[in-house]
């Protein structure tokens, strides 16, 4: 799927009920004062029990010119369809419990409060995270879907696995239910978007029994969607040939019509407006006790001088892990954001060199053969360095793991016979110095190291996602 204007970025995005709330937030923030906190704030449900896995103490300004100070706020949209009828989608998922994580955003907002930016944790990453159990205690390490933490012990445990990921410390909780986003769209009196194709996504049981689509049924051309259809819009996994991409970049380009939408309604003078958005919003959400009382009333302030346009919304950069189904982290391209968050500085972080030249390269990846022995003593490195290589079209016949001392700096035995095959996947491993082995064969050995980061792509590298904000606003374009 690719939009009609701006390109947009490729890399997945999780956007639905979560960020819907990031946006009603920012875009009401100025026209909320102290009595409509007081009259609204007895609608959000808090969960007292995520104290003991949140920071323990308040943040405080850095500097004495400082008014607040920065926040970490991690927002989860549950898929859970507990008490939610069979209206959305498959009716078998209907029964109590946690549900999936559906979306799992970590909202970093500067001290200033002149910025913010989120970033949507893709629900298929495939990580090493703690172990959870269900009551939200973790022990151990798992190796699996990220969004199964939430399923396993709820809230608890999706806050600690996301700081055990980032290591950057998560201050507040907000979680949006199934149902709420619905509920907020109905109160917009609808969503306008477009697009170049009509969307139709058909409920259907398979031969096991099982339900899929959507149920979408849309005209080409610009339809206003109610809560039912923005819900199937952001949800259907079957429009396109890139399935789950294809949907998250619908979900992102929903939140820029949703920010438009709320902005063009003009809430300051329209206090029955705002009242309806205002309680759709809040009767939706679940928080930390550190968003509740007078706690509430200084975060919902302190947004007043921030644009939606001064946020920008990007996902953990990826690449396929070779599965069909589930995604890798890019480790160096994912630091940045995190140290972002950590340090409270810009992101993406200004360039303050030269990037490096592809030398000439004239072997593709697919005609070179490589086995990948995973020599760092981090586990599943080398799982995770062959997935990378795979996703950028190499040919890798094994992946075991070194005994012996941890290897610092990742390396490449090859024979001479292929000195220009070699070039080709030294780029991308980043091996400044690849080592000739006689008789190697046509199967070369990447020992990855500690120092392992990604693997490059030979035609295209892509330092920073793209970013995007409200002002995204084209048409799409769906191609079957």
């Amino acid at each position: 799927m690719a939009p009609v204007g701006p390109r947009q970025s490729h890399v997945a995005r999780r956007i639905t009920a979560g960020l819907a709330i990031v946006a009603l937030l920012l875009t009401t923030a100025s026209a909320v004062g102290w009595a409509e906190i007081n009259r609204i704030q007895d609608k959000i449900t808090v969960d007292p029990n995520l104290g003991s896995v949140l920071a323990s103490t308040e943040p405080t300004p850095t500097s004495p010119e400082q008014q607040y100070a920065a926040l970490n706020v991690l927002l989860v949209g549950s898929d859970t369809r507990t008490g939610q009828g069979t209206g959305f989608g498959d009716p078998s998922l209907t029964s109590s419990g946690n549900g999936q994580s559906d979306t799992v955003i970590l909202l970093h907002l500067a001290a200033d409060r002149k910025s913010a930016f989120a970033v949507s944790i893709p629900r298929d990453s495939w990580v090493t995270r703690p172990s959870c159990r269900a009551d939200g205690t973790v022990d151990g390490t798992v190796t699996g879907k990220f969004n199964a933490a939430y399923a396993q012990g709820g809230r608890r445990c999706v806050i600690q696995v996301v700081e055990a990921l980032t290591h950057v410390t998560i201050n507040n909780f907000v979680e949006v239910d199934f149902k709420g986003f619905e509920a907020i769209v109905k109160a917009l009196g609808g969503v306008p978007i477009c697009t170049v194709t009509p969307l139709h996504d058909p409920i259907y049981k398979d031969k096991n029994g099982h339900y899929h689509g959507s149920g979408l049924d849309l005209p080409a051309g610009t339809t206003v969607l109610d809560g039912t259809q923005a819900l199937q819009f952001v949800r259907a996994r079957n429009l396109d040939p890139t399935a789950d991409i294809g949907r998250v970049d619908r979900q992102h380009y929903f939140l820029s019509a949703l920010i438009r939408t709320v902005e063009g309604q003009n809430l300051f003078t329209n206090p029955f407006k705002l009242d309806s958005v205002l309680s759709a919003v809040t009767s939706s959400l679940t928080v930390d006790a550190g968003l509740s009382g007078d706690k509430l009333k200084d975060f919902v302030l302190s947004l007043q001088g921030l644009s939606p346009s001064k946020v920008a919304f990007y996902t953990v950069p990826t690449v396929a892990r070779g599965d069909g189904e589930n995604l890798l982290w890019v480790p160096a391209k994912a630091e940045l954001m995190w140290q972002a968050m950590i340090h409270d500085t810009t992101y993406p972080p200004r360039a303050t060199g030269t990037a490096p030249t592809q030398p000439t390269l004239t072997v593709e990846p697919s005609s070179i053969r490589v086995e990948v022995r995973n020599g760092s003593g981090i586990a599943a490195l080398g799982a995770t360095a062959a997935g990378q290589l795979r996703a950028l079209g190499f040919d890798v016949t094994r992946v075991s793991t070194v005994a012996g001392a941890p290897v610092a700096t990742t390396g490449l035995d090859y024979d001479a016979t292929f000195d220009q095959s070699v070039k080709t996947l030294a780029w991308s491993a980043r091996v400044a110095a690849p080592r000739p082995v006689q008789g190697q064969g046509a199967v070369m050995v990447l020992t990855v190291g500690s120092d392992w980061t990604s693997a490059r792509s030979v035609k295209i590298t892509t330092n920073v996602p793209n970013a995007t904000v409200a002002s995204d606003s084209a048409c799409l374009d769906i191609r079957t």
